[in-house]
């Protein structure tokens, strides 16, 4: 849509705009006429967030996200609940006690909380002060207590609106500031919520502290426990060792130290075992990777091989968990390994191509030595549990009860990690008094707030005039969003762009209820020189075009009805005749036959069959009816529920409009509009080009879509179209 199109359209309905205007300046006039002068007062609170001295005792970096949370934070129990309930009380308070209150109720508030005991709520009031209650509805005498608060204006919500809590920029300080009628009670809020503030604080930290305290307090006692049984404990080990005999303790070492080479001697087995096996491992990947040879092994002599040499290993490692002192099980292991030494696999090497598989005799005698390994390995780790399990026993006090290692260096050290928890644990809860007992709030009140002087500029007329704007743009945007809304053809370019044929003429709107249409066409002005009637200079636009089309016969019809077909036909009809040429209309319009009662014409086109050789004037005398311009006659129809091609007789007079042409230059006719009806389509082979009327008034419809697509597939005999009921602001749009 085109810019300028909007403009014509917010300067045609600027009176609406005015009026809008107009209606909200006064009405912001007389909401802020009772409007109180309201006073402001501001306190100022320091954090010592960004104190660099205390940044540096918590070792913490100067992380300025964080710093941003904790004002946030503060900023949240300032505006809290329990603060402001807080300053709520003490208003009430205030205004209860005092001989000069910053509030008093008249009588109609007074009447609507009823009888109420001010003594009685007072004493509650003071109490939920002292213990940083918030009132609670659901109880009787704490709702009555909410109720006279919303009458004084000291409630919750009151507060909050005239309150602000803020950063001051990018600094330490939080700025906190209070509006309303008495410069004094805005001073004593602001105080007031700093040290309430402060209160509460101090209560939650103390609160806290108790609680990190109490845990503490416990985690003392338990660690407390640990070291004195820890102590306990090798007192008693020490006594035990200095009581047991000399000579057994001689005996027991020498079991120790025969235990422990047996232990090291394994243990570097087991070592050699495990290097071995990996050796093996890598041996047998890269036997498996040749493809030189192929080995036929006997597989039920090396099945019976592995299967033995597990039952050995077996056999042997329970030998080993018993003492090595079994004589049968020694009896069996040696029977097992001979029987092993009769089933070792034999293999017969054939030699292949370079593609056949590995050599399968050399991988199972690797895979042997791997089983044998593995089992030495197995043999070696019971082996080292063993020792390990004895030494231990032999290192335990003599009544059967020890410890983890057994020796005294290991109580030693447990000893010393109970003690160096103990002191940690300890540290912390003295930290935890310290900060109960001596430690000061960071929070400082650096702006005290006074009574302001003068009230606050009430802004009236920047009320005023954001009233007025804001009507004056709402106003535009609602004028243009029902234009956007509205879907109607409204300029020339708007037409072509949703119908894309060509456009013949423009005809603006004229008020014609009350003129004859001969009137405004005829009516020439041969009293001046100049030519200022726009719906006639259109008239003779579209006549041109008409004119020099090389046609005769026009077929006027439209996609919809009352797009003005029947007024602007008579008006081109009239146009031409001041061309002293003459023009026939025949009203073929059978849906609605206005021109031929608003001519008074005769009815006579249905009831009319010539015959005879040759059709002229003289014939038609009886059908064809005189209009008051000479030049433009017309036959009229009865008109009614028919198509031309049920009603017309078969010598009907359009089968001779040619000879008609003898006595008239052009010869119109009328259809009736193609979306809904076929009189057009069964018109149209009588006529040399047709003409499709749109009105500026009506919306484009995929109906007419389908109709232009009947029109334009007619080729050369469809003209164009005719742009009807136009603004005169929109003839050049």
């Amino acid at each position: 849509m085109e810019l300028s199109y909007l403009f014509r359209v917010l300067y045609k309905r600027k009176w609406i705009i005015l009026a809008s205007v107009l209606l909200a300046v006064l009405a912001a006039f007389f909401l802020t006429q009772n409007t109180k002068p309201q006073y402001k007062s501001i306190a100022q609170l320091s954090t010592g967030f960004t104190v660099t001295e205390d940044i540096k005792l918590s070792e913490d970096n100067f992380n300025i996200s964080q710093i941003d949370v904790k004002f946030n934070n503060t900023i949240e129990n300032i505006t809290s609940q329990k603060v402001l309930s807080q300053i709520s009380y003490l208003l009430i308070i205030h205004d209860l006690n005092s001989k000069k209150p910053f509030r008093t109720l008249d009588k109609k508030e007074k009447a609507v909380l009823g009888e109420i005991n001010t003594s009685e709520l007072l004493n509650q009031y003071l109490g939920k002060l002292d213990s940083l209650h918030v009132l609670n509805p659901s109880i009787p005498i704490e709702n009555k207590m909410i109720q006279l608060l919303k009458a004084y204006k000291y409630d919750l919500e009151s507060i909050l609106k005239d309150l602000s809590v803020v950063r001051f920029q990018r600094t330490d300080y939080i700025n906190i500031s209070f509006k309303s009628e008495n410069p004094e009670l805005s001073a004593f809020v602001v105080n007031n919520l700093i040290s309430e503030f402060e209160r509460y604080f101090k209560t939650f930290r103390k609160e806290r502290s108790n609680e990190s305290r109490s845990s503490l307090d416990s985690l003392v006692d338990k660690k407390k426990q640990e070291l004195d049984n820890l102590v306990a404990f090798k007192s008693k080990f020490l006594n035990d060792s200095a009581a047991s005999d000399p000579m057994l303790e001689t005996s027991r070492q020498q079991q120790i130290n025969q235990f422990e080479t047996s232990l090291a001697e394994e243990i570097g087995r087991s070592q050699n075992l495990k290097y071995l096996i990996s050796q093996l491992n890598q041996q047998i990947e890269n036997a498996k990777s040749l493809k030189s040879t192929k080995t036929n092994i006997n597989t039920g002599t090396n099945d019976e091989y592995v299967i033995l040499r597990k039952q050995y290993n077996d056999l042997y490692a329970e030998y080993v968990s018993k003492g090595s002192n079994d004589p049968s099980m020694k009896s069996r292991l040696d029977n097992l390994q001979k029987q092993m030494e009769d089933k070792v696999p034999s293999a017969e090497i054939i030699p292949q191509s370079d593609n056949g598989p590995a050599n399968n005799i050399h991988i199972d005698g690797l895979i042997q030595r791997k089983i044998e390994a593995e089992g030495q390995l197995k043999s070696a780790e019971v082996k080292i549990a063993f020792y390990q399990r004895s030494i231990n026993q032999l290192k335990g006090l003599a009544n059967g009860q020890g410890i983890t290692s057994g020796s005294l260096v290991q109580i030693d050290k447990e000893i010393e990690i109970a003690t160096t928890e103990y002191i940690e644990v300890k540290d912390k809860l003295n930290i935890a008094l310290n900060m109960n007992e001596g430690s000061a709030s960071n929070f400082k009140q650096t702006i005290f707030g006074q009574p302001a002087f003068k009230p606050e500029p009430s802004k009236r007329i920047l009320v005023l005039a954001m009233s007025g704007l804001s009507a004056f743009l709402v106003s535009c945007l609602v004028l243009i969003f029902l234009q956007l809304l509205d879907s109607s053809i409204r300029t020339p370019s708007n037409f072509q762009k949703q119908s894309g044929i060509n456009l013949l003429g423009l005809i603006n709107w004229m008020p014609l209820k009350h003129e004859r249409i001969n009137v405004q066409v005829m009516n020439t002005e041969s009293d001046t020189i100049q030519r200022s009637n726009a719906f006639r200079e259109l008239l003779r636009k579209a006549r041109f075009e008409i004119e020099n089309s090389g046609k005769k016969i026009f077929l006027f019809t439209s996609t919809m009805p009352r797009q003005g077909k029947t007024t602007l036909i008579q008006a081109i009809a009239y146009s031409i005749s001041l061309t002293h040429k003459r023009v026939l209309i025949i009203d073929t319009n059978f849906c609605n036959n206005d021109i031929t009662v608003y001519n008074e014409a005769l009815p006579s086109l249905e009831s009319y069959s010539y015959i005879g050789e040759e059709l002229n004037t003289e014939n038609l005398n009886s059908i064809i009816s005189k209009t008051e311009n000479e030049f433009v006659d017309i036959i009229g129809c009865q008109g009614g529920d028919y198509t031309p091609a049920e009603i017309l007789p078969k010598n009907h007079i359009l089968n001779f409009l040619p000879a008609l042409l003898k006595e008239y230059d052009f010869i119109f006719l009328e259809g009736a509009g193609l979306n809904g009806f076929t009189d057009s389509k069964e018109l149209a082979p009588y006529a040399d080009g047709i003409i499709v009327i749109f009105s500026a008034e009506s919306d484009f419809k995929p109906a007419d879509k389908d109709s232009l697509k009947f029109l334009k597939g007619l080729g050369d005999k469809f003209m164009g179209a005719i742009l009807n009921k136009v603004d005169n602001e929109n003839l050049n749009l």
